[in-house]
């Protein structure tokens, strides 16, 4: 009786534990414990320690759009609340209902100030999180006459950048303390903006369904380009963990978060010393790469004929590409050959059953 009974406190322990992500919207890093939080429906937030492999609920927490680790706290919009949970016990500390609101999406921070956008309305709320069990909340824009979406603060805190929903979005600057309204990138060439974070040099990386891509823009906003075109679905809100120059995005199109890799090209080679430059995870190639560049996936079937063809395009570093995202043959069982194109001899293939 104690061997089943111990069986059974085992089960739930590891049904717990063992959770996939659903409803996804948002990401965020905790540098402190190493582990990433996603939002999660059913009123849920998991959190993972190995970049996704494994899920755990983050106690009875709740999340639905923007999230913020800030010293021994974590901060989380839950239908239409922000919500203070302990980092630690993942107990609530303090909750600020915000009056007025539509659609509280985006959050970003610095120190002891929140900003919060509201989707529906326009507005922009700032939110005193100097005592952290009584969070005090104001109205910091009124209305920005455009639909807010990602936000975050800029590294000393004098600036909210914003991220906007529909076509060719505008990305807006938001002085903390005036609230004056700047526009810094009129028309960005980008639709359906949903993420933006900031890396250790000032760079922007922001998150757009269409095209679905990230697209890494300048400290000043000059200058551009595509870092991640690849491996998304309806890229929503975006976490860079400066600790590890690891950029999170979670898809809410397929629910999955993915995980891309911006450390130097010195730190990269050292690990393509250690492991093949790309290795099948169980559904997952994962590409170790010390240059990037495009590379061609051919599926064979067991009578040796081609039956599906995907090409990527990859940074340099980490990258996982599910292969339950790529077309339709490559979800059966057969030969994957993987190669970089203009270099035959870069070529590995694994079995795959299903």
């Amino acid at each position: 009786m104690k061997n089943l009974c111990l069986f059974f406190a085992l089960a739930i322990s590891f049904s717990c534990l063992a959770q996939n992500p659903i409803s996804i919207e948002s990401v965020e890093y905790d540098p402190g414990q190493d582990r990433w939080f996603v939002s999660n429906g059913n009123n849920t937030m998991l959190y993972t320690y190995d970049a996704g492999d494994s899920w755990g609920y983050f106690g009875s927490a709740s999340a639905n759009y923007g999230m913020e680790v800030v010293g021994n706290y974590l901060y989380a919009i839950s239908d239409g609340d922000i919500i203070c949970y302990d980092l630690y016990s993942g107990d609530v500390v303090d909750t600020e209902s915000i009056i007025g609101t539509n659609f509280l999406n985006g959050m970003g921070s610095h120190e002891n100030t929140l900003v919060v956008s509201d989707f529906g309305t326009g507005r922009i709320i700032k939110i005193d999180i100097s005592d952290p069990t009584n969070m005090q909340s104001s109205t910091l824009v009124a209305s920005t006459g455009t639909t807010p979406n990602g936000v975050v603060i800029d590294a000393d805190g004098s600036r909210a950048v914003v991220v906007n929903w529909y076509g060719n979005a505008d990305i807006l600057g938001i002085d903390i303390e005036t609230g004056e309204v700047t526009t810094l990138v009129d028309g960005s060439g980008l639709g359906n903006c949903d993420g933006i974070d900031i890396d250790s040099e000032g760079n922007y990386y922001v998150s757009s369904w269409s095209p679905t891509r990230i697209t890494k823009f300048s400290p000043d906003f000059s200058s551009s380009e595509i870092v991640v075109n690849s491996g998304l679905s309806n890229p929503a809100d975006i976490s860079y963990a400066i600790e590890t120059d690891t950029l999170a995005v979670a898809n809410s199109g397929n629910n999955q978060v993915t995980f891309h890799s911006f450390a130097n090209t010195e730190s990269v080679s050292e690990v393509i010393e250690a492991v093949k430059w790309v290795e099948l995870k169980g559904e997952e190639l994962v590409f170790h790469l010390s240059e990037g560049g495009n590379f061609e996936l051919q599926m064979f079937n067991i009578n040796g004929q081609a039956s599906g063809f995907e090409e990527l395009s990859l940074l340099t570093g980490i990258t996982r590409v599910d292969l339950n995202r790529l077309s339709n043959p490559f979800s059966k069982s057969g030969i994957i050959s993987v190669r970089k194109q203009g270099e035959p001899e870069t070529q590995e293939s694994f079995k795959v059953f299903r």
